[in-house]
């Protein structure tokens, strides 16, 4: 099982969100590949914990079916769900517009001198060309409006959606597709100087629908569906 080179700090003690997010990351971004086997033992010995808290750890992943585990023979990494795009890009374009509307009444001055900031991260993320740089910028964009939405059941959904959305587009991504993301953000935010709803919601549901269409691209490109 491949894991990264460098050793995880060891100057504190890693938590069970902690082993939960990196190895969330770690199949994002393909350092667990599809099908790889996963060894509880390295995954324990990486962050210097026992076994306990990384099986707890595996459940969680298995209940969000990013990982498969098959009693007395081995735990694998799921494949990519390709024959149902939609059933999450979907719900989570539902969730993101109906955060985005509650935002847009919440949101102070600073929020939204923080979301420019992020969106022009983002747009530097896309000059670098890196996939791992802009998904991440994309991200921090997105939990902002959630964060000012102020829902945590909106928050948990789009969560556990996420860790699924994110795999599809990372190994389908598309630098060419992020400028109408950025130009969406943007009209996002416009909206949200003048406290249109209307028009934030309608940025947003562009947002994810133009998201969805380009990863379905990608995928039939490749000859996958």
């Amino acid at each position: 099982m491949p894991l990264p080179n460098r050793p995880h700090e060891k100057n504190r003690m890693p938590t069970k969100a902690d082993i939960l997010g990196t190895m969330q990351h770690w199949i994002t971004i393909m350092q667990l590949k599809p099908g790889e086997k996963i060894s509880d033992t390295e995954i324990a010995e990486y962050f210097n914990v026992s076994r306990t808290p990384v099986r707890e750890v595996l459940k969680m992943l298995e209940q969000q079916k990013l990982i498969y585990t098959y009693p007395g023979r081995a735990t694998i990494v799921a494949d990519l769900a390709l024959d149902d795009i939609e059933s999450y890009y979907l719900p989570m374009q539902t969730l993101q517009c109906l955060a985005v509307r509650l935002a847009v009444n919440n949101a102070a001055s600073a929020d939204i001198a923080e979301l420019e900031m992020l969106n022009a991260q983002f747009g530097e993320a896309i000059d670098s060309s890196d996939a791992e740089s802009i998904l991440i910028a994309d991200r921090n964009f997105h939990d902002k409006i959630l964060e000012i939405a102020g829902n945590e059941y909106i928050d948990e959904f789009c969560s556990a959606l996420w860790v699924r959305i994110a795999r599809l587009d990372y190994m389908f991504f598309r630098v060419n597709t992020m400028g109408t993301s950025y130009n969406d953000h943007r009209l996002m935010i416009e909206s949200f100087r003048i406290k249109d709803p209307f028009g934030a919601e309608l940025a947003m549901k562009n947002n994810w629908n133009y998201s969805m269409l380009a990863v379905k691209a990608a995928v039939g490109q490749n000859g996958i569906v």
